[in-house]
């Protein structure tokens, strides 16, 4: 079949959302699809060589926290374009410009459509407007919900990926029909086996870590919502008796400068070190040096970092949020905490009583499910179910 992507993100920018598409477009291309993914130019690119990649001149975002995306004006302009690629299927992955274009698609070629919730904009109402989250909380809720329920209700099916952003939907009452299909991802790069030992070496001495230090990892968007400070405070508390320990911090965002005020303020700086973006496919060696994984944020759709984590064989130790409940098993592979404090005892209690090892040991194993080429199997049968279900109308 013919498959037509549509987003806002892809490479190269670098988010969740970007690895989720490529994954999903690798993987059913191993099975044999054609997957065309139509999207933005991104800045400064002026060619686009792959022809399976539609790309459209777009107008840059004024808002720090959107920088580097691209919005497209008078889409139906485009449908020529979209038309000639001749889809069985449109699968939105935005719902701004290119998702209104998927929708235009769709309605006027008579395809059928799915939509993929990445982003539950009522978490991220101040991204959407400060001003009216702080002033009119209300109305921008209305406004979050607006954006989502415009999708939900025009698609065949709406995607989910886990039980929490399913729950959330239903009891928002947004219009629609849902399903729940775990995001996969390319889970060899972060497995063990596929580092040479002294590279993972090597990668230590950079940053200067001792044999005998404990080391804490984060890879995340360093933006307000992932409460990244809660996670600098526990360790600071944590380091106080344990100074053979550091903590790094993998991403960029627009609240980095915060982040870093935050730290020099906490005088953590030789301990908690910032790297700032480091581009994707060096990432999986990054999870090798470390000894577990934190994460604070409760506003997760999927949590994709989380299983690279596990998939490396590396613990982590996370905030209770319902989106875990699918992969993380308490004191199995992993262990929740719910108060700022609670993390340093739990860091305390991992660092000294040998729980480590086996968190460990059943790390990888527990996220084998989220593998893309099970996504990708996923989303070929519902594919297949839209169109005959069209096919019959």
């Amino acid at each position: 079949m013919k498959i037509g992507i549509f987003t806002e993100a892809y490479s190269p920018l670098i988010s969740g959302v970007v690895t989720s598409i490529n994954n999903l477009k690798d993987g059913l291309e191993a099975l044999g699809h054609e997957v065309y993914v139509i999207t933005p130019y991104a800045p400064k690119q002026k060619y686009e060589f792959n022809p399976s990649v539609i790309r459209l001149k777009g107008f840059p975002i004024p808002k720090k926290s959107l920088k580097g995306f691209r919005l497209v004006f008078f889409t139906r302009r485009h449908l020529r374009k979209i038309k000639a690629l001749n889809l069985d299927i449109i699968h939105i992955h935005t719902e701004f410009s290119m998702g209104r274009l998927g929708l235009h698609a769709a309605k006027k070629f008579n395809l059928p459509v799915c939509y993929t919730v990445h982003t539950s904009y009522q978490d991220y109402t101040h991204h959407i407007s400060k001003f009216m989250t702080k002033f009119t909380p209300r109305l921008a809720k209305k406004i979050a919900f607006m954006i989502n329920n415009k999708f939900t209700k025009k698609a065949d099916i709406t995607i989910v990926p886990t039980k929490k952003i399913y729950d959330k939907m239903i009891n928002l009452k947004h219009k629609g029909t849902f399903t729940i299909v775990p995001t996969g991802i390319d889970l060899e790069p972060f497995y063990q086996e596929n580092h040479k030992k002294e590279d993972v070496i090597k990668l230590r001495e950079f940053y200067n870590i001792k044999d005998d230090e404990f080391v804490a990892l984060l890879v995340s968007r360093i933006a307000r919502e992932k409460s990244i400070n809660d996670l600098v405070d526990a360790f600071t508390e944590f380091h106080k008796t344990n100074p053979k320990s550091k903590f790094y911090i993998i991403g960029d965002g627009p609240d980095k400068n915060l982040l870093d005020q935050h730290i020099k303020k906490l005088k953590a700086n030789d301990f908690i070190i910032t790297l700032g973006f480091i581009t994707y496919d060096k990432v999986p060696l990054y999870y090798q040096m470390a000894d577990v994984f934190l994460n604070a944020s409760t506003t997760e759709t999927q949590g994709l970092t989380y299983i690279e984590a596990l998939a490396a064989s590396l613990p982590i130790i996370v905030r209770k949020d319902e989106v875990f409940e699918d992969f993380v098993i308490n004191n199995e592979n992993g262990i929740f905490f719910e108060k700022t404090e609670e993390l340093t005892e739990i860091l305390l209690k991992v660092y000294n009583n040998g729980t480590l090892k086996k968190l460990t040991e059943n790390a990888r194993d527990s996220v084998l499910k989220y593998s893309k080429e099970n996504y990708a199997k996923n989303l070929e049968s519902l594919y297949q179910d839209l169109i005959d279900k069209k096919q019959l109308k």
